[in-house]
Protein backbone atom coordinates (compact mmCIF):
# COMPACT_ATOMS: atom_id res chain seq x y z
CA UNK A 1 0.00 0.00 0.00
CA UNK A 2 2.80 2.46 0.91
CA UNK A 3 4.90 1.92 -2.05
CA UNK A 4 1.68 2.16 -4.50
CA UNK A 5 1.60 5.26 -2.43
CA UNK A 6 5.04 6.17 -3.38
CA UNK A 7 4.45 5.76 -6.91
CA UNK A 8 1.15 8.34 -6.68
CA UNK A 9 3.57 10.76 -5.40
CA UNK A 10 5.95 10.60 -8.34
CA UNK A 11 3.46 10.08 -11.17
CA UNK A 12 1.71 13.39 -10.00
CA UNK A 13 5.14 15.30 -9.57
CA UNK A 14 6.15 14.34 -12.80
CA UNK A 15 2.81 15.20 -14.47
CA UNK A 16 3.14 19.00 -12.87
CA UNK A 17 6.99 19.40 -14.06
CA UNK A 18 5.36 18.06 -17.26
CA UNK A 19 2.95 20.82 -17.43
CA UNK A 20 4.59 23.88 -15.35
CA UNK A 21 4.76 27.33 -14.88
CA UNK A 22 7.14 29.39 -16.20
CA UNK A 23 8.03 33.18 -15.80
CA UNK A 24 9.02 34.43 -19.26
CA UNK A 25 10.59 38.30 -20.55
CA UNK A 26 11.16 39.90 -24.27
CA UNK A 27 14.56 39.36 -25.44
CA UNK A 28 14.17 40.72 -28.78
CA UNK A 29 10.69 42.70 -30.38
CA UNK A 30 10.00 44.77 -33.19
CA UNK A 31 6.92 47.41 -32.48
CA UNK A 32 5.40 49.96 -34.42
CA UNK A 33 2.76 52.93 -34.63
CA UNK A 34 1.27 53.71 -37.54
CA UNK A 35 -0.91 56.56 -39.03
CA UNK A 36 -1.87 58.65 -41.42
CA UNK A 37 -2.22 62.25 -41.81
CA UNK A 38 -3.67 64.87 -44.45
CA UNK A 39 0.11 65.00 -46.51
CA UNK A 40 1.59 62.12 -46.13
CA UNK A 41 1.52 58.38 -43.73
CA UNK A 42 3.88 58.02 -40.69
CA UNK A 43 5.11 55.27 -38.83
CA UNK A 44 7.58 55.18 -35.38
CA UNK A 45 9.71 52.69 -34.36
CA UNK A 46 9.30 51.24 -30.63
CA UNK A 47 12.73 50.92 -29.35
CA UNK A 48 12.31 50.12 -25.95
CA UNK A 49 9.95 47.32 -24.55
CA UNK A 50 9.29 45.70 -21.51
CA UNK A 51 7.55 42.91 -20.36
CA UNK A 52 7.10 39.56 -18.09
CA UNK A 53 4.81 36.96 -18.72
CA UNK A 54 3.76 33.80 -16.82
CA UNK A 55 2.94 30.67 -19.17
CA UNK A 56 1.84 27.09 -18.96
CA UNK A 57 3.90 24.58 -21.16
CA UNK A 58 3.30 20.83 -21.36
CA UNK A 59 6.39 19.78 -23.34
CA UNK A 60 6.44 22.13 -26.62
CA UNK A 61 2.83 22.92 -26.21
CA UNK A 62 1.78 26.32 -25.05
CA UNK A 63 -1.56 25.60 -22.52
CA UNK A 64 -2.19 28.69 -21.27
CA UNK A 65 -0.93 32.64 -20.72
CA UNK A 66 -1.66 32.99 -17.05
CA UNK A 67 -0.84 36.76 -17.02
CA UNK A 68 1.53 39.36 -19.36
CA UNK A 69 2.04 43.06 -18.63
CA UNK A 70 4.11 44.95 -21.15
CA UNK A 71 5.75 48.66 -20.18
CA UNK A 72 6.59 50.90 -23.39
CA UNK A 73 8.20 54.06 -22.26
CA UNK A 74 7.03 57.06 -24.48
CA UNK A 75 10.44 58.34 -24.86
CA UNK A 76 11.23 55.32 -26.75
CA UNK A 77 9.07 56.06 -29.48
CA UNK A 78 10.79 57.45 -32.61
CA UNK A 79 9.54 58.53 -35.58
CA UNK A 80 11.00 58.44 -39.28
CA UNK A 81 9.87 61.79 -39.98
CA UNK A 82 12.50 63.13 -36.95
CA UNK A 83 12.99 64.32 -33.67
CA UNK A 84 10.66 67.39 -34.60
CA UNK A 85 7.90 64.72 -34.91
CA UNK A 86 8.90 63.10 -31.65
CA UNK A 87 8.55 65.82 -29.72
CA UNK A 88 4.92 66.13 -30.58
CA UNK A 89 4.59 62.72 -30.41
CA UNK A 90 5.76 63.23 -26.27
CA UNK A 91 3.46 66.24 -26.01
CA UNK A 92 0.47 64.36 -27.24
CA UNK A 93 1.05 61.52 -25.06
CA UNK A 94 1.44 63.85 -22.21
CA UNK A 95 5.06 62.15 -21.23
CA UNK A 96 6.06 64.76 -18.61
CA UNK A 97 2.90 63.04 -17.20
CA UNK A 98 2.94 59.78 -17.79
CA UNK A 99 6.35 58.10 -18.73
CA UNK A 100 4.55 55.09 -19.89
CA UNK A 101 2.21 53.31 -21.82
CA UNK A 102 1.32 50.00 -20.42
CA UNK A 103 -0.70 46.55 -21.12
CA UNK A 104 -1.85 44.54 -18.77
CA UNK A 105 -3.65 41.31 -19.69
CA UNK A 106 -7.26 40.76 -18.32
CA UNK A 107 -8.41 37.23 -19.46
CA UNK A 108 -7.92 34.61 -23.01
CA UNK A 109 -11.09 33.45 -24.02
CA UNK A 110 -9.28 31.11 -26.69
CA UNK A 111 -5.85 29.69 -27.23
CA UNK A 112 -6.35 27.42 -30.60
CA UNK A 113 -3.36 25.72 -32.01
CA UNK A 114 -3.28 25.84 -35.75
CA UNK A 115 -0.60 23.77 -37.53
CA UNK A 116 2.42 25.31 -35.69
CA UNK A 117 0.88 28.66 -34.76
CA UNK A 118 -1.72 29.04 -32.15
CA UNK A 119 -4.84 31.51 -32.23
CA UNK A 120 -5.10 33.57 -29.36
CA UNK A 121 -8.02 35.86 -28.35
CA UNK A 122 -7.28 37.97 -25.61
CA UNK A 123 -9.03 41.38 -23.36
CA UNK A 124 -6.35 43.33 -21.84
CA UNK A 125 -6.36 46.62 -20.21
CA UNK A 126 -4.23 49.70 -22.38
CA UNK A 127 -3.23 52.31 -20.18
CA UNK A 128 -2.36 55.53 -22.42
CA UNK A 129 -1.62 58.98 -21.33
CA UNK A 130 -3.09 58.64 -18.14
CA UNK A 131 -6.49 56.96 -19.54
CA UNK A 132 -6.94 53.51 -19.18
CA UNK A 133 -9.20 51.21 -21.76
CA UNK A 134 -10.06 47.88 -21.96
CA UNK A 135 -9.37 46.12 -25.39
CA UNK A 136 -9.63 42.61 -27.18
CA UNK A 137 -7.04 41.94 -29.45
CA UNK A 138 -6.02 38.88 -31.83
CA UNK A 139 -2.55 37.46 -31.07
CA UNK A 140 -0.75 34.52 -33.18
CA UNK A 141 1.47 32.78 -31.08
CA UNK A 142 4.37 29.97 -31.91
CA UNK A 143 6.49 27.58 -30.06
CA UNK A 144 10.20 27.97 -31.41
CA UNK A 145 12.61 25.40 -31.78
CA UNK A 146 14.36 26.70 -28.58
CA UNK A 147 11.74 26.57 -26.46
CA UNK A 148 11.40 30.17 -26.83
CA UNK A 149 7.82 31.81 -27.69
CA UNK A 150 7.27 34.25 -30.76
CA UNK A 151 3.91 36.38 -30.30
CA UNK A 152 2.52 38.75 -33.05
CA UNK A 153 -0.94 40.92 -33.83
CA UNK A 154 -1.37 44.41 -34.29
CA UNK A 155 -4.46 46.63 -32.58
CA UNK A 156 -5.88 50.05 -34.01
CA UNK A 157 -7.24 52.28 -31.61
CA UNK A 158 -8.36 56.50 -31.48
CA UNK A 159 -6.17 58.96 -29.77
CA UNK A 160 -9.77 60.60 -28.73
CA UNK A 161 -10.74 57.87 -27.29
CA UNK A 162 -7.53 58.20 -24.95
CA UNK A 163 -7.86 61.56 -24.44
CA UNK A 164 -5.16 62.73 -26.69
CA UNK A 165 -5.48 65.39 -29.36
CA UNK A 166 -4.37 64.06 -32.42
CA UNK A 167 -0.36 66.03 -33.30
CA UNK A 168 -0.55 68.82 -36.10
CA UNK A 169 2.51 70.05 -37.75
CA UNK A 170 3.59 73.02 -40.47
CA UNK A 171 1.28 75.57 -38.37
CA UNK A 172 -1.64 73.60 -38.56
CA UNK A 173 -1.38 72.69 -42.74
CA UNK A 174 -0.50 69.18 -41.40
CA UNK A 175 -3.01 66.98 -39.40
CA UNK A 176 -2.87 63.31 -38.00
CA UNK A 177 -5.31 60.87 -38.12
CA UNK A 178 -7.36 60.11 -35.22
CA UNK A 179 -6.92 56.26 -35.78
CA UNK A 180 -3.40 54.55 -35.05
CA UNK A 181 -2.40 50.51 -35.37
CA UNK A 182 -0.16 49.06 -32.68
CA UNK A 183 1.89 46.26 -34.72
CA UNK A 184 4.32 43.84 -32.98
CA UNK A 185 6.26 40.74 -33.09
CA UNK A 186 8.26 40.05 -29.71
CA UNK A 187 10.52 36.78 -28.73
CA UNK A 188 9.59 35.69 -25.15
CA UNK A 189 12.17 33.13 -23.23
CA UNK A 190 12.22 32.03 -19.41
CA UNK A 191 13.61 34.69 -17.18
CA UNK A 192 17.38 34.27 -16.84
CA UNK A 193 17.19 35.11 -13.04
CA UNK A 194 14.45 33.52 -11.91
CA UNK A 195 14.32 30.43 -14.89
CA UNK A 196 12.04 28.61 -12.15
CA UNK A 197 9.12 25.97 -13.24
CA UNK A 198 6.85 25.30 -10.75
CA UNK A 199 3.98 22.81 -10.88
CA UNK A 200 0.38 24.57 -11.28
Amino acid sequence: MARSIFFLIVAFGMLQWASAQTAYEITSSKMTIAGTSNLHDWESNVSKVQASADLTLDGNLLKAINSLSVTIPVNGIKSSKGSAMDKRTYSALKSDQHANITYKLGSVSALEKSGNDYKIKTSGSLTVAGVTRTISMDVKGKVLQDGSLQFEGSRSILMTEYGIDPPTALMGTMKTGNEVTIGFSVKMTPTVSNNRTTGK
